[in-house]
């Protein structure tokens, strides 16, 4: 406890004896009793809200972190309760602020900062179905992070993310695929053409030639291909 609480409390018990203090003695002493309690309280009420600013301070905004993405988690069930957990060892013993959980009508945002000088979030922007999310909750345990997402019904959930959110990944990771096979396939033309470009350059006159032949039958498989 506090020395703020601890005076808040005292302060509180006082006041209670004085509504029963008879002795003029007694009266006189409670109420000195009861200022020297509020001065100090006034005193200490700032610090701590300063102590929470600078706190607030320290932690950047959400946009400008990078996260890396929490991939492993385990679910369970129990009627219309779906539990996860996510483990991290040590979590326990990250400050309260660190750990933050928000919960939409049919997503929740996991976000935990500074977690072995690094950041890590699981973001579900649709889930298997809709819950009840005002009625949802989370707690932190020495390793765990646990989750409780409160289901209208018994539904069976088969897993956490709708079957829409797991096909917009695999179409992001098929895309980010081509991408580099294009982007390996440019490479090479590039280098082709630096090379004949080198080659028709040179002083020699068959060379020329050779290059000169070979951009016309390119050109002619292009033209028929179209």
């Amino acid at each position: 406890m506090s020395e703020l609480e601890q005076y808040q409390e005292e302060l509180a018990e006082v006041e209670e004896w004085l509504k029963i203090a008879k002795r003029p003695n007694n009266i006189e002493y409670l109420n000195k009793r009861i200022k020297f309690l509020r001065d100090s309280i006034k005193i200490l009420k700032p610090q701590k809200v300063e102590q929470e600013e600078q706190i607030e301070q320290q932690m950047p905004p959400i946009d400008e972190l990078k996260f890396e993405k929490i991939t492993k988690y385990a679910f369970e069930q129990e009627e219309n309760k779906i539990k996860i957990i996510i483990n991290m060892d040590g979590i326990g013993e990250l400050p309260q602020e660190n750990i933050q959980v928000e919960f939409g009508k049919n997503c929740f945002d996991v976000r935990v900062i500074g977690y072995h000088n690094a950041n890590h979030r699981l973001q579900i922007n649709k889930t298997f179905s809709g819950f009840l999310h005002k009625m949802s909750s989370y707690k932190v345990t020495k390793n765990n992070i646990h989750i409780t997402l409160i289901i209208p019904d018994q539904t069976q959930w088969t897993q956490i993310k709708t079957t829409e959110n797991i096909i917009d990944q695999k179409k992001e990771q098929k895309e980010k695929k081509k991408l580099e096979k294009d982007g390996n396939l440019n490479e090479n033309i590039q280098g082709i053409f630096s090379m004949l470009k080198t080659c028709y350059e040179s002083n020699d006159p068959e060379m020329k030639e050779t290059v000169r032949e070979f951009v016309r039958q390119t050109a002619n498989k292009q033209m028929w291909k179209n």
